[in-house]
Protein backbone atom coordinates (compact mmCIF):
# COMPACT_ATOMS: atom_id res chain seq x y z
CA UNK A 1 0.00 0.00 0.00
CA UNK A 2 1.23 3.47 -0.84
CA UNK A 3 0.17 6.55 1.07
CA UNK A 4 0.69 10.02 -0.30
CA UNK A 5 1.45 12.43 2.50
CA UNK A 6 0.50 16.04 1.76
CA UNK A 7 3.39 17.73 3.32
CA UNK A 8 1.35 17.45 5.69
CA UNK A 9 -1.60 19.76 5.14
CA UNK A 10 -1.16 23.39 4.38
CA UNK A 11 0.48 24.58 7.62
CA UNK A 12 1.40 27.88 6.12
CA UNK A 13 1.15 31.05 8.09
CA UNK A 14 3.22 30.83 11.24
CA UNK A 15 2.51 33.12 14.14
CA UNK A 16 0.95 33.15 17.57
CA UNK A 17 -2.82 33.00 17.19
CA UNK A 18 -5.19 31.73 19.80
CA UNK A 19 -7.80 29.12 19.02
CA UNK A 20 -11.31 30.42 19.82
CA UNK A 21 -12.72 29.02 23.06
CA UNK A 22 -15.69 27.49 21.27
CA UNK A 23 -13.53 25.88 18.57
CA UNK A 24 -14.89 22.48 17.54
CA UNK A 25 -12.94 19.57 16.08
CA UNK A 26 -16.24 17.94 15.22
CA UNK A 27 -17.30 14.30 15.53
CA UNK A 28 -18.86 11.47 13.60
CA UNK A 29 -22.30 10.23 14.57
CA UNK A 30 -24.37 7.76 12.55
CA UNK A 31 -21.97 7.97 9.64
CA UNK A 32 -22.01 11.77 9.41
CA UNK A 33 -19.19 14.10 10.46
CA UNK A 34 -20.53 17.34 11.98
CA UNK A 35 -18.69 20.47 13.02
CA UNK A 36 -20.66 23.09 14.95
CA UNK A 37 -18.01 25.84 14.88
CA UNK A 38 -17.71 25.84 11.09
CA UNK A 39 -21.37 24.92 10.61
CA UNK A 40 -21.03 22.01 8.22
CA UNK A 41 -21.61 18.30 7.95
CA UNK A 42 -20.50 15.61 5.52
CA UNK A 43 -21.44 11.92 5.25
CA UNK A 44 -18.48 9.56 5.66
CA UNK A 45 -18.66 6.54 3.33
CA UNK A 46 -19.22 3.23 5.04
CA UNK A 47 -16.12 1.01 5.14
CA UNK A 48 -13.73 3.90 4.53
CA UNK A 49 -10.99 4.28 7.15
CA UNK A 50 -11.33 7.36 9.37
CA UNK A 51 -8.02 8.23 11.00
CA UNK A 52 -7.94 8.85 14.74
CA UNK A 53 -5.93 11.62 16.40
CA UNK A 54 -2.84 9.43 16.90
CA UNK A 55 -2.84 8.29 13.27
CA UNK A 56 -3.19 11.87 12.05
CA UNK A 57 -0.30 12.99 14.25
CA UNK A 58 1.86 10.20 12.82
CA UNK A 59 1.01 11.31 9.27
CA UNK A 60 1.90 14.90 10.20
CA UNK A 61 5.20 13.81 11.68
CA UNK A 62 6.13 11.85 8.56
CA UNK A 63 5.19 14.79 6.34
CA UNK A 64 7.25 17.21 8.41
CA UNK A 65 10.25 14.89 8.17
CA UNK A 66 9.92 14.75 4.38
CA UNK A 67 9.91 18.55 4.20
CA UNK A 68 12.74 19.03 6.72
CA UNK A 69 14.93 16.55 4.85
CA UNK A 70 15.38 19.02 2.04
CA UNK A 71 14.89 22.33 3.83
CA UNK A 72 15.46 22.51 7.60
CA UNK A 73 14.34 26.13 7.82
CA UNK A 74 11.07 25.30 6.08
CA UNK A 75 10.64 22.25 8.31
CA UNK A 76 10.96 24.47 11.38
CA UNK A 77 8.31 26.85 10.03
CA UNK A 78 5.94 23.97 9.36
CA UNK A 79 6.49 22.66 12.88
CA UNK A 80 5.82 26.09 14.38
CA UNK A 81 2.64 26.48 12.37
CA UNK A 82 1.08 23.39 13.96
CA UNK A 83 -0.47 25.63 16.60
CA UNK A 84 -2.54 27.46 13.99
CA UNK A 85 -3.72 24.46 11.95
CA UNK A 86 -6.26 21.80 12.85
CA UNK A 87 -6.91 18.67 10.81
CA UNK A 88 -10.61 18.03 11.32
CA UNK A 89 -11.11 14.85 9.31
CA UNK A 90 -8.81 12.43 7.49
CA UNK A 91 -10.32 9.49 5.61
CA UNK A 92 -8.65 6.84 3.42
CA UNK A 93 -10.37 4.45 1.02
CA UNK A 94 -8.63 1.48 2.67
CA UNK A 95 -7.24 0.83 6.11
CA UNK A 96 -3.72 2.20 6.32
CA UNK A 97 -2.36 -1.20 7.44
CA UNK A 98 -4.04 -3.04 4.57
CA UNK A 99 -1.90 -4.81 1.97
CA UNK A 100 -2.72 -3.68 -1.55
CA UNK A 101 -0.83 -2.56 -4.64
CA UNK A 102 -3.39 0.16 -5.32
CA UNK A 103 -2.94 3.78 -4.32
CA UNK A 104 -4.91 4.56 -1.17
CA UNK A 105 -7.04 7.52 -2.20
CA UNK A 106 -8.08 9.93 0.54
CA UNK A 107 -9.70 13.20 1.52
CA UNK A 108 -8.73 15.59 4.29
CA UNK A 109 -10.59 18.55 5.77
CA UNK A 110 -8.49 21.06 7.70
CA UNK A 111 -8.56 24.65 8.87
CA UNK A 112 -5.94 27.30 9.58
CA UNK A 113 -6.36 30.31 11.84
CA UNK A 114 -5.41 33.34 9.74
CA UNK A 115 -5.19 35.58 12.81
CA UNK A 116 -6.07 38.78 10.99
CA UNK A 117 -3.82 38.13 7.99
CA UNK A 118 -5.03 40.06 4.91
CA UNK A 119 -6.25 36.97 3.07
CA UNK A 120 -9.79 37.30 1.79
CA UNK A 121 -10.01 34.62 -0.91
CA UNK A 122 -9.29 30.94 -1.11
CA UNK A 123 -7.08 31.61 -4.14
CA UNK A 124 -4.88 33.95 -2.08
CA UNK A 125 -4.46 31.24 0.54
CA UNK A 126 -3.66 28.67 -2.14
CA UNK A 127 -1.01 31.02 -3.55
CA UNK A 128 0.71 30.93 -0.15
CA UNK A 129 0.35 27.15 -0.17
CA UNK A 130 2.03 26.95 -3.55
CA UNK A 131 4.95 29.11 -2.40
CA UNK A 132 5.59 26.84 0.58
CA UNK A 133 5.32 23.66 -1.49
CA UNK A 134 7.79 25.03 -4.03
CA UNK A 135 10.34 25.51 -1.25
CA UNK A 136 10.22 21.82 -0.32
CA UNK A 137 12.42 19.13 -1.86
CA UNK A 138 9.42 17.47 -3.50
CA UNK A 139 8.94 17.89 -7.25
CA UNK A 140 5.40 19.25 -7.30
CA UNK A 141 3.86 20.29 -10.60
CA UNK A 142 1.09 22.87 -10.54
CA UNK A 143 -1.77 23.65 -12.89
CA UNK A 144 -1.20 27.09 -14.44
CA UNK A 145 -4.32 28.70 -12.98
CA UNK A 146 -6.66 28.53 -10.02
CA UNK A 147 -10.34 27.87 -10.59
CA UNK A 148 -13.57 28.24 -8.66
CA UNK A 149 -15.87 25.32 -8.01
CA UNK A 150 -19.03 24.81 -5.98
CA UNK A 151 -18.60 22.08 -3.38
CA UNK A 152 -21.86 21.30 -1.65
CA UNK A 153 -23.49 24.69 -1.18
CA UNK A 154 -20.35 26.85 -1.02
CA UNK A 155 -17.88 28.29 -3.53
CA UNK A 156 -14.29 27.07 -3.13
CA UNK A 157 -11.15 28.07 -5.02
CA UNK A 158 -9.21 25.09 -6.39
CA UNK A 159 -5.56 24.35 -7.11
CA UNK A 160 -4.52 21.15 -8.91
CA UNK A 161 -1.16 19.58 -8.07
CA UNK A 162 0.70 16.45 -9.17
CA UNK A 163 3.78 14.63 -7.99
CA UNK A 164 5.71 11.89 -9.75
CA UNK A 165 5.37 8.61 -7.85
CA UNK A 166 6.12 4.95 -8.38
CA UNK A 167 4.61 3.60 -10.55
CA UNK A 168 1.92 6.27 -10.96
CA UNK A 169 1.76 10.04 -10.82
CA UNK A 170 -0.09 11.17 -7.72
CA UNK A 171 -2.61 13.95 -8.23
CA UNK A 172 -4.30 16.25 -5.76
CA UNK A 173 -6.96 18.93 -5.77
CA UNK A 174 -6.80 21.57 -3.04
CA UNK A 175 -10.07 23.40 -2.34
CA UNK A 176 -10.04 26.44 -0.03
CA UNK A 177 -12.49 29.06 1.22
CA UNK A 178 -12.20 31.79 3.86
CA UNK A 179 -14.60 32.29 6.76
CA UNK A 180 -14.58 33.19 10.48
CA UNK A 181 -10.96 34.33 10.11
CA UNK A 182 -9.99 30.77 9.10
CA UNK A 183 -9.04 29.12 5.85
CA UNK A 184 -11.03 25.92 5.45
CA UNK A 185 -9.55 23.46 2.98
CA UNK A 186 -10.42 20.10 1.50
CA UNK A 187 -7.66 18.05 -0.12
CA UNK A 188 -8.37 15.00 -2.26
CA UNK A 189 -5.55 12.65 -3.35
CA UNK A 190 -5.86 10.18 -6.22
CA UNK A 191 -4.02 8.63 -9.19
CA UNK A 192 -6.74 8.20 -11.80
CA UNK A 193 -10.03 9.67 -12.97
CA UNK A 194 -12.07 6.92 -11.33
CA UNK A 195 -10.63 7.70 -7.89
CA UNK A 196 -11.03 11.43 -8.54
CA UNK A 197 -14.71 11.02 -9.48
CA UNK A 198 -15.35 8.92 -6.37
CA UNK A 199 -13.73 11.51 -4.09
CA UNK A 200 -15.53 14.42 -5.75
CA UNK A 201 -18.83 12.63 -5.27
CA UNK A 202 -18.04 12.26 -1.55
CA UNK A 203 -17.05 15.87 -0.93
CA UNK A 204 -19.96 17.18 -3.02
CA UNK A 205 -22.22 16.05 -0.18
CA UNK A 206 -20.74 18.56 2.28
CA UNK A 207 -23.43 20.94 3.52
CA UNK A 208 -22.94 24.26 5.28
CA UNK A 209 -25.71 25.73 7.44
Amino acid sequence: MRLFLVGVSLLLIAGCKQTPKNFDYGKIENGVYRNNYFDFEIPVPANWAVQNREQVQELQKTGEELIAAGNKELGAKVKAAEITTAILLTVFKNKTDATTDKFNSSFIILVENLGGMPIKKGSEYLAHTKEIMQQSNMSYQFAPDYSTEKIGNKEFDRMDVSLDGQPEKVRQSYYSMIGKDFALSIIISYVNDQQKAELKDIISKIKFS
